[in-house]
């Protein structure tokens, strides 16, 4: 157990030490659509784990904003090869060689669910070498009020 609380705490240390990527680099962009709520759900299943906001939150009917993020590499570095995004902390989104002209959709959530902290709400987004060594960042988070920060500057709110 120590082991890994070691190489969790050296693994902490070592993204806080990754330089952001500079904003002129890359273009975010919020794409907003309006879903039913009650849609994805499956009716024969039964979440015990959800909080009773939360279960209100995904079990309620009706419209809502659903956010996505396009995100659009303008400048790639000679050694940034791989792209890996994790929501919170932890888990992995999406892990893989890029390419520049590509645009990478990233699927949000209700906007409701990211300011509760029902859904994630921190996306960090690591560009890697070839040898999947750690070259940049980009630290998206949304704050309980909805304000939206990339690389700790205010963009706005949702």
């Amino acid at each position: 157990m120590k082991i890994l609380n070691l190489v969790l705490f050296v693994s902490f240390l070592i993204q806080d030490q990754i330089p952001y990527k500079p904003s002129e680099e890359f273009e975010l962009k919020m794409n907003f659509e309006f879903k039913d709520r009650a849609s994805g759900r499956d009716p024969n299943k039964i979440d015990m784990d959800l909080s009773p906001k939360e279960y209100q939150k995904k079990s309620g009917t009706g419209v809502l904003p659903y956010l996505y993020l396009n995100l659009k590499v303008l400048t790639q570095q000679a050694n940034e090869i791989r792209i890996k995004v994790t929501e919170n902390g932890g888990k992995n989104v999406f892990n893989k060689k890029f390419d520049p002209s590509t645009v990478i959709k990233l699927e949000l959530g209700f906007t409701d669910d990211i300011k509760d902290r029902v859904g994630a709400y921190e996306y960090t987004v690591v560009f890697l070498n070839e040898d999947k060594d750690p070259v940049s960042k980009i630290v998206i988070y949304f704050e309980k009020d909805g304000t939206y920060l990339v690389n700790g500057q205010n963009r706005g709110k949702i």
